[in-house]
């Protein structure tokens, strides 16, 4: 057995060029779900797995023995028990090839080729297809085996891991634990031009904030807890020390900070609960990530009024075909901030998406959503916002540096409108913030963006209907493929007034223009025009700020 595999493996590449350079009649597009395919172990000579396979725009997602569901515009195919000969890498273009019989029993299977190759895909594109698609009426798996199921969010790339073979350093498998290391490096150069007005509103910053710095580097891990049902975990964090790291706090001694450690719960078949320090699901621009959003950072009333982590439970499910999802959740930070319950403040929150617009191809979508969040607003409130550049003092601020003023509560409501259409994504929110405070005459903050990306490669923003969240822009072929990387266009306006009743916090509008080209998944570059205008201390001050940010991931 571990010969043939030997034998196997320095086959596979002379194996893959010959089917390269066939002719194929039918190729298959590039969003795939394979079913009941078997993947070797390459390790040991234990039987192969039975598995499921799903190819994201010719990139391989998911690798999982448990069920996994087709994405709107994807095609399903049934290996019918079929042998995947190839390497698997979760991320990259998908490379490999299935045969109908099983070629560590007979090496002489593979010569010649084209009488058992049922499937090839080489780079991301599909070069011999000739599987069938899976039966409509499937057989109603039993309760138990449903309990096995991640129906209430996808599973994670390592849910089966003795079957990938990965090469990668930052990987890690073990019988009870597996994981990979992850890190993200973003080096800023910003150049700034102020009026009088807003020189005299917050000094001239070109002075000493006009130069590169590290924005953030922020790094961690996130794998699986291997029970019967995996437990997802993720730790993440970031040294701060050079300026400000990503969605960081300033802290006096800004070095360390963990953003994230918590826990993925699978509850019944639909559901999931999260446990630990973790964003809290109130609005889009807080549930993706900073290299997801349309801008650099994020818009300035997400920064001002929504917390970046907090500690506490969530409880997320999916319903009517999750063409609507939910999160619901309670948090505490006592335990982290030496603070007793008691004293603490809690928050509650709660957010529910929908798609009342769905098309058959999915490729085009109307996203509705709405999320509260309340606090009982123990150790007061204070509210404040950078113009939308890291390295900047915030622009309007109700007391984060003076200190908060004093509430009974805060009740913040956040409505969301979405519309994506092949390329296009346009992106709305409203937020807000009702404040019980009658010391300073119950205020009311608002704030806002409207937001639109171009894809100018021709890419399309993904949907993660389990969250009700659009994803990043993906890279169909990438330079080092040949091909140009995935390019993109952003526009986005924004505004946000901390003035009202006896609170003169101030008022912000920024108009940005940015362009994204993501070189590979791993290599980005953006350019940022930003224009503000701030209503503070009597003067009306105005500032343009431009800034160019390198990305380096590691994932």
């Amino acid at each position: 057995m571990t010969s043939n595999l030997s034998t196997l493996r320095a086959l596979v590449f002379l194996t893959l060029c010959s089917i390269a350079v066939a002719t194929v009649e039918g190729a298959e597009g590039p969003n795939l779900l394979i079913e009941n395919v078997y993947i070797e172990n390459s390790e040991d000579e234990t039987p192969a797995d039975l598995a499921n396979i799903r190819i994201r725009d010719g990139v391989l997602n998911l690798v999982s023995k448990d069920e996994i569901d087709a994405d709107e515009d994807s095609r399903t195919l049934d290996a019918g028990g079929g042998y995947l000969l190839g390497i698997l890498s979760v991320g990259a273009p998908a490379k490999f090839m299935i045969l109908d019989e099983d070629p560590a029993a007979d090496v002489m299977i593979l010569l010649p080729t084209e009488r058992h190759v049922v499937f090839a895909i080489n780079e991301g594109t599909v070069l011999i297809n000739q599987l069938m698609d899976p039966v409509p009426e499937l057989p109603t798996p039993d309760e138990d085996d449903d309990e096995d199921q991640w129906a209430a969010y996808d599973p994670p790339p390592f849910a089966l891991p003795n079957s990938i073979r990965s090469e990668k350093w930052n990987t890690w498998k073990s019988r009870w634990v597996d994981g990979v290391f992850i890190s993200a490096l973003a080096l800023d150069r910003q150049w700034i031009s102020q009026d009088e007005d807003s020189i005299a509103q917050f000094t001239d910053l070109a002075e000493d904030r006009e130069r590169g710095t590290i924005r953030g580097w922020r790094f961690g891990a996130a794998g699986t807890i291997n029970f019967d049902r995996p437990w997802l975990y993720n730790i993440a964090g970031a040294w701060n020390s050079f300026d400000r790291g990503f969605d960081s706090e300033d802290k006096d001694s800004n070095e360390f900070s963990f953003f994230d450690f918590s826990v993925d719960i699978p509850v019944g078949k639909a559901m999931i609960l999260r446990v630990g320090k973790q964003k809290e699901p109130v609005n889009m621009d807080r549930s993706m990530t900073m290299i997801q959003i349309a801008s650099q950072e994020r818009y300035a009333a997400a920064d001002a009024m929504f917390p970046t982590r907090n500690v506490g439970a969530t409880l997320y499910g999916t319903a009517a075909n999750e063409r609507v999802a939910w999160a619901a959740g309670l948090f505490n930070d006592w335990l982290i901030e030496g603070e007793s319950l008691g004293d603490s403040a809690t928050q509650t929150v709660g957010r529910v998406t929908w798609l009342p617009l769905l098309s058959q191809d999915g490729t085009q979508l109307v996203h509705l959503g709405l999320g509260i969040r309340y606090t009982d607003a123990k150790q007061g409130l204070a509210y404040g916002s950078r113009p939308e550049t890291g390295n900047m003092p915030r622009f309007v601020d109700t007391g984060t540096e003076t200190g908060p003023f004093d509430a009974e509560s805060s009740t913040l409501y956040n409505w969301e409108l979405g519309f994506r259409r092949g390329r296009l994504w346009l992106m709305a929110e409203y937020s807000d913030n009702h404040i019980d405070a009658p010391d300073v005459g119950n205020p009311n903050f608002t704030g806002y963006h409207l937001s639109g990306t171009w894809s100018l490669t021709g890419e399309m923003r993904g949907y993660k209907n389990n969250r009700g969240v659009f994803s990043g822009l993906p890279v169909a072929q990438s330079v080092l493929q040949g091909g140009k990387g995935a390019t993109e266009l952003a526009l986005r306006f924004s505004s946000i007034d901390l003035t009202d009743g006896l609170i003169a916090g101030g008022e912000m509008d920024i108009a940005t223009l940015q362009f994204n080209w993501w070189l590979t998944t791993s290599l980005a570059v953006s350019l940022n025009y930003r224009r503000s205008w701030t209503d503070r201390f009597d003067l009306e001050g105005e500032m343009d700020a431009f800034v160019a940010r390198v990305m380096l991931i590691l994932q």
